[in-house]
């Protein structure tokens, strides 16, 4: 389902689509034609926050030889006690991969 964009401000005043730049990554936001507050959705902010590796759950796959890999985040090691040898299993939907950590031993 698409996200519904506002179309008025609190003031009042109408959104108009505009790009804003912060700290050199291009984001798209709405800005009153009124008032002039800018309202960033929560996709683009994780989408920067994703840019600039300010996400410590977040993750960028890379190249390896001819597979692609991901690391775990240290959270996710400690919480659920993964160790070197141990299996992860991908388990996808329609919207989303759950990922399960299996224990080798």
């Amino acid at each position: 389902m698409p996200v519904k964009k506002m179309t008025k401000c609190v003031c009042g005043g109408l959104l108009k689509d505009e790009s804003l730049v912060k700290n050199g990554v291009k984001l798209s936001v709405q800005k009153c034609v009124k008032c002039g507050e800018i309202y960033i959705p929560g996709s683009e902010m994780m989408r920067y926050d994703i840019i600039k590796g300010t996400s410590p759950m977040v993750r960028k796959i890379r190249k390896s030889g001819d597979s692609l890999i991901i690391t775990v985040p240290k959270q996710i090691v400690e919480k659920f006690n993964a160790h070197d040898g141990d299996y992860i299993t991908f388990e996808p939907n329609e919207k989303e991969v759950r990922i399960k950590i299996i224990h080798a031993e």
